[in-house]
């Protein structure tokens, strides 16, 4: 037997499956907004402070695409947005509040169930992490068509994303995701020092079908 691969299945076990998750369970986001407005923070700073909005099509797309029921997709936008964790100033509009990427998975694992946003994704590590994207090799294609195209030339060092998927507990290194990056993503990149890129759409695509099926 594959430990790596029964630990990650005993894990998937103390979570709900999304396709259980009601819109009564939106609920979950206000009953632990703190740790998801912290998460929010945190991966904000592990993407290096960069700000990602979105728009509610965008997040409806998403989390239907991750399976969520029509009813979740519909109200999950006004529910994470309701958090008011980035507020928006335009002039000659009034502030508002806004959806950010950097709220996603922690919004997808606490309508999943997850309490402890932080160790969420302990069971992944090298040892396993091809092996859980192979397995929803589906739901990782579908994001990647999901995630608006111009975050395929959006490229984040592997470092970065590491640091993203730490912030949950995964163990994954810089170069198994740079690997992975280029065999599922399709694409890297490397300057002329030596910094290499993957895609944020692959970054993306790789946490959320974590979040998603663990």
């Amino acid at each position: 037997m594959n430990l790596q691969a029964h630990s990650t299945e005993q894990r998937s076990s103390r979570l709900d499956a999304i396709s259980q998750v009601r819109v009564a369970d939106l609920k979950r986001l206000d009953t632990h907004a703190q740790d998801v407005m912290a998460k929010a923070m945190e991966l904000t700073d592990a993407w290096g402070q960069a700000m990602f909005v979105m728009d509610p099509q965008l997040v409806a797309a998403v989390f239907s695409a991750l399976g969520f029921s029509a009813d979740v997709c519909a109200n999950v936008y006004d529910a994470v947005r309701g958090l008011a964790y980035v507020s928006h100033r335009q002039q000659g509009l009034a502030n508002q509040a806004e959806v950010t990427w950097h709220g996603m998975d922690a919004t997808c694992l606490t309508l999943r169930g997850a309490v402890g946003l932080e160790s969420a994704l302990a069971s992944v590590n090298d040892g396993n992490v091809e092996h859980i994207l192979e397995r929803n090799r589906d739901l990782f294609d579908t994001i990647m068509k999901v995630v608006p195209d111009y975050t395929r030339k959006l490229m984040f060092s592997p470092e970065v994303a590491a640091t993203v998927m730490s912030c949950f507990g995964a163990k994954v290194s810089a170069d198994a995701i740079h690997d992975l990056a280029w065999r599922y993503g399709g694409q890297t990149t490397l300057d002329l020092d030596g910094r290499r890129g993957v895609a944020t759409q692959f970054i993306r695509a790789l946490t959320l079908t974590i979040c998603a099926r663990i």
